[in-house]
């Protein structure tokens, strides 16, 4: 008769012969790699329940190409020991060790959570209101640091916050749910104390400008980069007319967590934000030029935008390309053009280190695209989303095309 699985919460120390099912979701490894090193990692179960796991060196060498973040496996068989260190990642009472029989097989269990951040206000810091020595993970406005190290107020010295070693990863600006989340809250009330709605988050921080404003706007930055250090963040609406063909393919090969461009020839490989990759994923790079009252300029859009624009990965549009018998990577699929006629309200980042436009928001949301109208300079009051122009429907005004970039300067 098969072992039924244990929980995580239930783990008393009084057992060794478990079996659990779960999620690696933080790996890192400590000391120097085929020497000294050994693997630390956090996993979670059904419940959402969070276990310190600890593989030793005398263990890493024959599963460290078994143990992937993200994954799920089904485990047996550990030394269950006390969670007293210094420093703690999980605020289980007990924490569990690989021994020369722990059974470790992946497993597709797709229904197990991933992971969940325990954040800590730095004002409860501040005030002393934390535990000592469990790792926790911060979140400053877009920086966020896991296992961070709380350290007590000495002397003249306040409270602080560190990163814990090989065990803490630096998110800047990724594409997490919980840095979003935070920055919605955020916009436009420090305190956090209330929810901001959608159309608020849309246009905080923000200066809404017509296409015409943008390009100048754009200009102006270009010819003084040594001045404008800082992004200028607008928001507009346009139409999508032409998936620009230039300088850049459609997408590009990148690790799995960090979003950084990598060889696609060189695999497996480990990014410089220390993920192990067996193979790069694709992500979407596609720039288009858009227009609104006669003016026009090119927009950035990344992957996360236009995945959920299209609703495919670039990693499915480029199986389906091939499957129809274009290998080529940097041919375009027609998938691209779903997009073409689209009527969009747009918040977009003028970068000045980069001289272009990117995409950091879009809404089709027909109140929101006329709230943005109305507030456009010198735009025409009676202008509204109708039904001829719908933009769920995403029904184009005019013929639309993809055309090179030497063909719009032609125009």
């Amino acid at each position: 008769m098969a072992r039924v699985v244990d929980k995580i919460k239930l783990i008393d120390g009084s057992r060794e012969a478990l079996k659990l099912s779960v999620r690696i979701t933080d790996l890192w490894f400590i000391g120097i790699p085929e020497k000294s090193e050994h693997a630390e990692m956090v996993v979670v179960d059904y419940d959402g329940d969070e276990m310190h796991v600890v593989c030793k060196q005398d263990q890493l060498k024959s599963r460290k190409a078994d143990l992937k973040e993200n994954l799920t496996y089904v485990m047996h068989n550990f030394k269950v020991i006390k969670n007293d260190g210094k420093f703690r990642v999980c605020d289980h009472e007990y924490k569990l060790c690989f021994t020369g029989v722990t059974v470790v097989r992946q497993s597709d269990m797709e229904h197990l959570p991933f992971r969940k951040f325990r954040f800590v206000d730095f004002s409860s810091v501040i005030a002393g209101h934390f535990q000592i020595g469990l790792l926790v993970d911060e979140r400053p406005i877009v920086i966020l640091l896991t296992h961070a190290r709380i350290k007590e107020a000495q002397g003249s010295y306040s409270s602080s916050v560190s990163n814990s070693f090989k065990a803490s990863k630096l998110m800047i600006n990724d594409l997490v749910l919980e840095i979003q989340e935070f920055r919605e809250r955020y916009f436009g009330n420090v305190s956090g104390s209330s929810q901001l709605s959608s159309k608020d988050a849309f246009l905080s921080k923000a200066e809404v400008k017509n296409i015409s404003q943008i390009n100048a706007t754009s200009e102006v930055i270009k010819s003084n980069v040594s001045f404008f250090k800082q992004e200028i963040v607008c928001v507009t609406v346009a139409k999508i007319t032409t998936i620009v063909m230039d300088n850049y393919s459609w997408c590009y090969p990148a690790c799995d967590q960090c979003y950084k461009k990598v060889d696609i020839e060189i695999v497996p490989f480990t990014c410089l934000c220390g993920k192990e990759n067996d193979q790069p994923v694709l992500r979407y790079r596609v720039e288009v030029m858009v227009n609104h009252k006669g003016e026009q300029t090119k927009f950035f859009i990344w992957d996360r935008e236009y995945a959920q624009l299209i609703g495919q990965s670039a990693d499915e549009v480029n199986k389906l390309k091939i499957e129809d018998g274009d290998v080529d990577l940097n041919v375009s699929p027609q998938a691209l053009d779903r997009l073409l006629g689209c009527f969009l309200a747009f918040k977009v980042k003028v970068q000045p280190r980069f001289r272009n436009s990117v995409v950091l928001k879009y809404s089709d949301e027909s109140d929101l695209i006329n709230v943005v109208l109305d507030m456009i300079p010198d735009s025409e009051q009676s202008v509204f989303v109708t039904g001829d122009h719908d933009p769920l429907l995403r029904i184009p005004l005019t013929p639309t095309k993809r055309v090179s970039f030497d063909e719009l300067d032609d125009e």
